[in-house]
């Protein structure tokens, strides 16, 4: 297996208190992985891109803006794509999930340990031997980070002898990690919905095809266990949705709904990247408040429900907070399940309300039986009866 060149580079920040503005939603790391025989041509490549786009000696992400220049940012990320064979591998750290207040992970020094011993460990089964190169983040850290990773994340044995990590600079040491650094600036404005951007799709357009990422924490909503029937079944259910947003797109088009607008859309480019998650709505909450700053959780709810009349597949599980667009059988079924936990027993409360009635009145007061105004609820609560 050939020699893996591995740069590390990161989006975000360490500070736990998202309650400050400007705070970093989420932490993102981001490795650019080539191949040890293109470590020479991704050089030549890196002067390249500086010279081609006007950038100066280097390449920084921070340089390239939402407004002025996004699209010397896209154009790019393409031409990397383009002219280099490397793979994206990201760790996304929804930092709502950690507790500033317990733990040690409110501690800078402590974050980036556990987290790179995380986000490098799984490098041992995927490389027989491998350099990894980080920025650093600190000259006062970045030997004792150094230590820790090598000790606790670099795997050496008798048939793995060759695997290093060495922290460096991406000016002044090893500018490949420039590289790192683009791609990593466009990554989180994918993912960091804080700081996410209403062009993310024009950016995973480009590189979703070299990306894996891990979320921090992943919980899988559930496991699909689907006949081949019903494999068939998940092909329709995605056409059928992609068919209703496009349908609605158009429709809204010159019209006032921006704000289901951008819900769809940023519901589909999440459905894209990651097909099982359940999007939290504070994640949602986040990304529009960038259109609409008085966004409430009241608004949210009531704008999925008026997109959901309009026959949009936006679904929900129980016991679990978020939504998704629907993409597979086992979706739907959820989705009719979490709302029949609610009609039955309400359909069964509706039932005894009237049978007290019933009995008590000797049937002169039956609305079930009576009144025709209920004849579809009767309807319904005989087939529960029935079954």
């Amino acid at each position: 297996m050939k020699k893996a060149k591995i740069y590390i580079d990161e989006f975000g920040n360490t500070h736990l208190d998202l309650s400050k503005g400007g705070t970093f939603s989420h932490f993102v790391y981001t490795s650019v992985i080539i191949s040890e025989d293109n470590e020479e041509k991704a050089r030549l490549l890196r002067t390249e891109v500086c010279k081609k786009f006007k950038l100066g000696p280097d390449i920084k992400s921070n340089n390239l803006g939402d407004k002025k220049y996004f699209y010397k940012r896209l154009d790019i990320l393409k031409y990397l794509v383009e002219n280099l064979d490397f793979t994206i591998d990201v760790l996304v750290i929804d930092k709502k999930h950690i507790d500033r207040e317990d733990g040690g992970l409110r501690f800078k020094k402590v974050f980036y340990k556990y987290f790179q011993k995380i986000f490098i460990t799984k490098y041992n089964q995927l490389y027989d031997s491998y350099d990894i190169i980080p920025d650093k983040v600190g000259e006062e850290f970045a030997s004792e980070l150094e230590l820790f990773v090598r000790n606790q994340a670099v795997f050496l044995d008798l048939f793995n002898q060759d695997r290093t990590y060495k922290i460096s600079d991406d000016i002044k040491g090893e500018k490949l990690i420039q590289l790192a650094d683009i791609i990593s600036g466009s990554i989180g404005k994918i993912y960091c919905t804080s700081h996410a951007s209403e062009r993310m799709e024009d950016i995973f357009n480009i590189i979703h095809s070299r990306l894996s990422v891990q979320h921090f924490p992943y919980k899988s909503n559930y496991e699909i266990k689907t006949s081949e029937k019903d494999r068939e079944k998940d092909v329709l259910i995605r056409r059928l949705s992609q068919d209703i947003i496009e349908k609605y797109v158009k429709s809204t088009e010159g019209k006032t709904e921006s704000l289901g607008l951008n819900l769809v859309e940023y519901l589909a480019i999440q459905n894209r990247m990651d097909p099982r998650r359940l999007v939290p709505s504070y994640e949602i909450l986040t990304y529009l408040r960038h259109f609409n700053p008085n966004l409430t959780d009241d608004k949210l709810r009531s704008t999925i429900r008026d997109l959901r009349y309009k026959g949009l597949f936006i679904i929900s599980h129980k016991g679990q907070p978020g939504y998704k667009l629907a993409s597979s059988y086992d979706d739907i079924i959820e989705h009719f399940n979490h709302f029949m936990r609610y009609v039955l027993p309400m359909l069964e409360k509706l039932k005894a309300i009237n049978e007290k009635m019933t009995n008590s009145s000797f049937n002169e007061l039956n609305p079930l039986e009576k009144d025709a105004r209920f004849q579809l609820v009767k309807n319904l609560i005989g087939q529960i009866k029935s079954n």
